[in-house]
């Protein structure tokens, strides 16, 4: 889980290791076999005597468990131990030097980020390079290991792009995924649902063309049946300057 802390992991542990010892004892199926034989006259151990002894034992057990390993102490002793192991971390880094890089255990190394913050030379990932100097090999298994993961990540990172440019096309493609609905209605066929819009739209053009031409003909009748009247000087005038 990703919520999971040195904490949470170490109580989950001291759990299972109190469950284990706080599993009732039972005795053995051929503890008889195994018990020196008894002096004449001496007592005779039954089945009975040994099941009350086991089980006054688990008894004890159990109570012994539950005050020594109670859920308190079990958290405290979680808690004990992952002070204990940041307070060694501290004074690790501590004393690194300051232009040191250091690698961390929990790096993630499949992020592209980290990849390329990955040091170029092998001895700066120690801590105090100068306690222990690298091997020629160590530094050169390093420097191969080093170049091959940035290949990959830089290959990857190409590989997420053309991704992208995929995945979009795909979302503009995506109408022509069912042809029958979406493609078919829109083309120009016999008895097509294309086909027979258009014909409805000449027939209502048509209409429209000969209604227009019926009002053009109405006007000039119209016009031609209204009388001319005589005009007098000052209209006639009028209309030589203004001819609009």
């Amino acid at each position: 889980m990703d919520d999971e802390t040195i904490t949470s992991l170490k109580a989950a542990f001291i759990r299972s290791q109190v469950r284990h010892l706080s599993t009732p004892l039972e005795p053995l199926t051929d503890w008889r076999e195994q018990v020196p034989e008894a002096p004449e006259g001496g007592g005779h151990l039954s089945d009975k005597v040994v099941q009350d002894v086991v089980t006054k034992v688990n008894e004890k057990i159990k109570q012994h468990n539950r005050m020594v390993f109670s859920q308190q102490s079990q958290r405290h002793v979680a808690e004990q131990i992952e002070t204990l192991h940041w307070n060694a971390v501290n004074v690790e880094l501590d004393e690194a030097e300051l232009d040191t890089s250091v690698l961390r255990r929990d790096a993630d190394l499949t992020n592209s980020s980290m990849i390329e913050a990955l040091p170029e030379e092998f001895d700066d990932l120690l801590i105090r390079s100068g306690e222990r100097p690298a091997s020629a090999d160590e530094a050169q298994t390093y420097n191969g290991l080093r170049n091959e993961l940035l290949k990959h990540s830089q290959h990857r990172d190409a590989l997420k792009r053309s991704l992208a440019e995929y995945q979009t096309l795909q979302k503009l493609m995506a109408p022509l995924d069912d042809p029958q609905t979406n493609v078919q209605p829109n083309l120009v066929t016999r008895d097509g649902e294309l086909s027979k819009e258009l014909d409805r739209t000449r027939v209502l053009l048509a209409r429209v063309a000969k209604r227009v031409a019926d009002v053009n003909n109405t006007t000039r009748s119209a016009r031609a049946n209204v009388p001319k009247q005589r005009l007098t000087d000052e209209q006639k005038l009028a209309a030589v300057l203004d001819p609009t």
